[in-house]
């Protein structure tokens, strides 16, 4: 396929940096839900900072560059079909192909629900979510349960992630993790000028505090259980 000698930035730095953040909270997870129960703590971090990341990818989803708004790549059952059926002869994307974008919604989505579910389940020995208190003891062992079921889906998730990037990148030679790195690809050449220019730095810190600090209000006025964490 014939390509644009010049790569052209797709990926912007706020984005390239949430990947790898949300990736670094996804395996801080799996580690410390492995380690024992004197891991819980560290634990429960991840699954702030997680769901901080979700809620700011959903922001940067419409007010971030043009190749991170999922109005940009979402495609519809029909394009994805089309897609999977072009196979190995399918047009390049500029930004996610159609059935990747669909997967980038689900990773989201599914890491937010694994995150929120967190906020009220309990051991119910010495550590808590802090909405634990606010839901009855059969829908916190239910919320567990899901907890634990939504956990065995992400990494079945980051298993397909994980085959799916081998394929692109030795399948079908596009370099999928060094454009997570610097954010350039190497575009088709029948393909439009879609570089982005600016990578709107300034924007991604303001909604990242806001983020935070939503997540952080959330946590700090969190009802105050009847009983003392240890």
């Amino acid at each position: 396929m014939a390509c644009d000698p010049r790569p052209m930035l797709v990926w912007d730095l706020p984005l390239r940096l949430w990947h790898w953040a949300l990736a670094i909270c996804v395996l801080g997870s799996w580690i410390t839900a492995e380690a024992g129960f004197e891991w819980t703590t560290t634990h429960f971090y991840f699954g702030y900072a997680a769901l901080t990341l979700v809620l700011f990818r959903l922001l940067w989803a419409l007010l971030g560059t043009t190749h991170a708004r999922y109005s940009n790549f979402l495609a519809s059952p029909t394009q994805v079909l089309a897609y999977l059926k072009a196979g190995a002869s399918a047009k390049a994307s500029v930004g996610h192909n159609p059935l990747g974008g669909w997967a980038a919604v689900v990773i989201v989505l599914i890491v937010g629900l694994q995150a929120a579910t967190g906020l009220f389940i309990s051991d119910d020995i010495f550590y808590a979510g802090p909405y634990n208190s606010v839901v009855t003891t059969n829908t916190a062992d239910w919320l567990a349960g899901l907890h634990h079921r939504i956990f065995a889906g992400i990494q079945l998730l980051v298993v397909a992630h994980l085959a799916a990037v081998a394929w692109y990148t030795w399948g079908r030679q596009q370099s999928l993790i060094q454009a997570m790195v610097h954010g350039k690809k190497t575009l088709p050449a029948d393909a439009k000028p879609q570089a982005i220019s600016d990578s709107r730095g300034g924007r991604a810190l303001v909604l990242l505090v806001l983020c935070a600090g939503i997540v952080a209000a959330l946590i700090w006025f969190a009802p105050v259980p009847d009983y003392e964490f240890f």
